[in-house]
Parts: structure tokens; C-alpha cells; sequence
């Protein structure tokens, strides 16, 4: 099933880098496929994570540097983001992949050694929590008057 919407993304992505869309469909597909990116990601946290055999100290402070490197490559990469034609928008659902799935173990990591138990045991919550209100900024867009 992972396999599959995989491969919707990556075939919504390079259909809607060809065509030319007003920004209200732009944000309709870009949620869509952050609600595919969020699909894959809750498929792939059920299985055994590595980070329930090490401290979540040491998840913390992983997060904590893999988010300041994700950060400082989006910083640097920018500008160029946009002038990658028919990638882009692959390029783009990557980095939103890989930024989502940063936040949810650096944050479960977090709630981890808060209350003593498991990293794997949050991810799902905090992934829908942050689906959630992530989502609802990528809809901002289509209210009338903003």
C-alpha cells in the first residue's frame, strides 16, 4: 500500500508540474498530497523504529541537528527551488516528506523522555496533530478575504 501511494504522489507531482494551475487548485493539490505524504509517513511509523533502542536524548538531540541541517538546506536552496521546472514540485513533496518526518520523531523523542516511555508510542499522535494544524495552514489560502 506504501508502494502505491508512493506512487501517486510522485505521478500527481510530475501531472501537476506540466500544466499551469490557478493558486486555488495549486493549494487543493498541494494538500492533497501533503495528505498523501501523511498517509505514508502513519504506515511507516507503525513498524519497529530505531529509535526505541537508544535514549531519547540522544533522538532529541539527532532531531535537533537533522532539523537545523533541513533548515539551513532550504535556507541555502531557496531560490533555486523554484527554477527546477517539472522537478519542483517533486522536490518539494520530498522536503515536506522529510520536514514532517524530522518534527515527529525529534518532538516524540521529546514527550519520550518527558514521561518514560516508548518514542514509537507517540509518533501517530504527534503526527496528527501535526497533520492537522499543518493542514489547515496549507488551506489558509482559499478563505475569502485573505
Amino acid at each position: 500500500m506504501e508502494k502505491i501511494i508512493w506512487i501517486l504522489m510522485v505521478g500527481l507531482s510530475l501531472f501537476v508540474s506540466y500544466i499551469h494551475l490557478e493558486p486555488t487548485i495549486f493549494s487543493i493539490v498541494v494538500f492533497i498530497l501533503f495528505l498523501f505524504v501523511s498517509t505514508a509517513l502513519f504506515m511507516r511509523f507503525n513498524q519497529d523504529h530505531w529509535l526505541d533502542r537508544v535514549s531519547p536524548l540522544v533522538g532529541v538531540g539527532v532531531g535537533i541537528l537533522a532539523l537545523i541541517a533541513y533548515l539551513g538546506l532550504i535556507v541555502l536552496s531557496f531560490n533555486e527551488l523554484d527554477q527546477l521546472g517539472i522537478w519542483t514540485i517533486l522536490v518539494r513533496l520530498l522536503l515536506m516528506y522529510i520536514g514532517i518526518y524530522l518534527f515527529v520523531v525529534t518532538t516524540s523523542s521529546f514527550l519520550a523522555g518527558a514521561t518514560r516511555l516508548k518514542p514509537s508510542r507517540f509518533f501517530r499522535p504527534v503526527l496528527i496533530f501535526s497533520v492537522f494544524f499543518y493542514g489547515a495552514m496549507l488551506l489558509l489560502p482559499l478563505q475569502p478575504g485573505l
